[in-house]
């Protein structure tokens, strides 16, 4: 059985008929998996965004859009196609989602190609059955969000870099720029890209690895240049007219605070996979004591950014998302170690090899059990939370929550921001009053909050399992049946 096996897999190697029809199979699944209950979700408040923005571009107001995290002069290209469909296929859950949805089925074999130039057949086809059932990675497919675009655009810059250096191309250096020029106009989180160039380079000079052919002043010059440039423009920028990405970025986030920097790291190991992170980060140890250059390269592009996010934490707005764009490495890493174990071992040896496999296989069968049938795609459950209030609702009610945007879309009415709005003068108008309470208004709006908790009645909890327990609870306050207003609503 074994021995067939291994005949099986030479074959696999040289016949390129075989290796297609796999990934065919394997992008087919990604496609399943993307598009079933694409549309069932409920909308969530950065979905909102997105379509307000992309409905803003299609009208020329790109420049008066608000509360939204700058991206300069340069229009995403998740915002340009969300743009099209929604303006052709008009406004859903499921329109919404289809861009992200179809980069998602992309990046499978965009990604396949890149990796198996590098590694070979085996390790592109493993990591791209990995990628293909990644809950993390089906989750931002089922987004209206930049997430899928950005994570693609910035890993083909990955690779484009490390062939420019690998090959000494500096063709490839071309590519490279553009793609990084395109995954920062999705955001400025791109620019991470920078620290895992950097201390690649660095490690290459310091540690005794045979040195790539790429790694000559030339090559680093041009990728040098267009980086002085965008830092004199920065600069000047930020100088004339005050307006700069890197500025305005950390302005946006840095008044905000997410989870402790040790939660963080749980909430994004949670993400990408206990097993696939703990594989893939003993794997980058054994390349590195292989000297593999590849191997070093990877490594960093896994652990690099999730370092600097735990590091920013205390002083800005970090959340696991971020880390989305190291998915591919730490795939990469978990298909070389796979790959390597089968090759280490001999005979029945091998059958471990398949069941480390099966076991990353496994655990991400079990998170994508718990995404569709369980905690409704890892988002609360807005949509019905709206329409639990339509079928209770009485003319003349009034809607408060943390995020209006969304209540107003559900809605087709008014909904008035916990954030802004005077609670004594709300409750004297002698109304009944709905609050549509999350864990951002919990947090954002504590006092509030707590005040909606003691003074009106609780209607519904709507209950979400994830990493962190989370919930959405729907409030009715009735002047006719309260005790009046407390000292203290503002």
């Amino acid at each position: 059985m074994i021995r067939k096996a291994r005949t099986k897999i030479a074959e696999l190697e040289t016949n390129h008929n075989v290796q297609y029809w796999l990934l065919a199979a394997i992008t087919l699944l990604a496609v399943i998996l993307r598009f079933y209950k694409l549309g069932v979700w409920s909308f969530w408040f950065d979905e909102i965004s997105t379509i307000n923005r992309a409905h803003a571009f299609y009208s020329g107001l790109e420049s008066v859009i608000h509360n939204l995290p700058p991206a300069g002069n340069s229009i995403p290209l998740s915002v340009i196609l969300t743009c099209i469909i929604l303006n052709g296929m008009g406004t859903s859950e499921w329109s919404a989602r289809l861009a992200p949805a179809v980069i998602g089925v992309i990046s499978v074999p965009a990604l396949y190609f890149p990796i198996r130039r590098e590694f070979g057949t085996r390790v592109g086809l493993i990591a791209a059955l990995l990628l293909a059932i990644a809950p993390w990675h089906i989750e931002w497919s089922q987004n209206a969000r930049f997430y899928t675009s950005l994570m693609l655009l910035y890993n083909l810059a990955l690779f484009a870099f490390f062939y420019a250096v690998e090959r000494d191309r500096p063709g490839y250096i071309l590519p490279f720029l553009l793609l990084l020029y395109l995954a920062m106009s999705e955001r400025m989180i791109a620019l991470m890209i920078t620290p895992v160039v950097l201390s690649y380079l660095i490690f290459l000079r310091i540690l005794p690895f045979e040195k790539p052919p790429g790694l000559r002043t030339r090559n680093l010059l041009i990728i040098l240049l267009p980086a002085i440039v965008f830092g004199i423009y920065e600069i000047y920028g930020s100088i004339s007219i005050g307006n700069s990405r890197i500025l305005d970025t950390y302005l946006v986030f840095s008044p905000n605070r997410g989870p402790d920097s040790l939660r963080l790291l749980s909430f994004i190991v949670f993400n990408l996979g206990i097993p696939l992170v703990c594989l893939g980060f003993f794997a980058g140890i054994y390349l590195l004591t292989q000297k593999s250059r590849s191997g070093l390269f990877f490594f960093l592009g896994a652990v690099v950014p999730i370092g600097l996010l735990l590091l920013a934490n205390p002083f800005l707005y970090t959340d696991e998302r971020y880390a989305f764009i190291t998915l591919p490495s730490w795939i990469i890493l978990g298909a070389l170690a796979i790959k390597e174990i089968f090759s280490e071992t001999s005979n029945q040896g091998k059958v471990l090899a398949i069941g480390v496999l099966v076991l990353l296989l496994a655990d991400a069968a079990y998170g994508n059990l718990m995404y569709f049938h369980v905690n409704n795609g890892n988002r609360l459950d807005w949509r019905s939370a709206y329409e639990q209030i339509q079928e209770r609702m009485e003319d003349g009610d009034l809607f408060v929550s943390y995020w209006p945007a969304l209540g107003a879309y559900y809605m087709g009415q008014e909904v008035l921001s916990l954030r802004e709005v005077k609670l004594d003068l709300v409750i004297g108008s002698g109304k009944r009053v709905w609050f549509v309470i999350d864990k951002f208004a919990a947090w954002s709006a504590l006092k509030k909050s707590q005040w909606v908790t003691k003074n009106a009645e609780l209607i519904d909890v709507m209950y979400l399992r994830r990493q962190s327990d989370s919930q959405l609870r729907i409030f009715l306050y009735d002047p006719l049946h309260s005790k009046g207003i407390e000292q203290g609503a503002k």
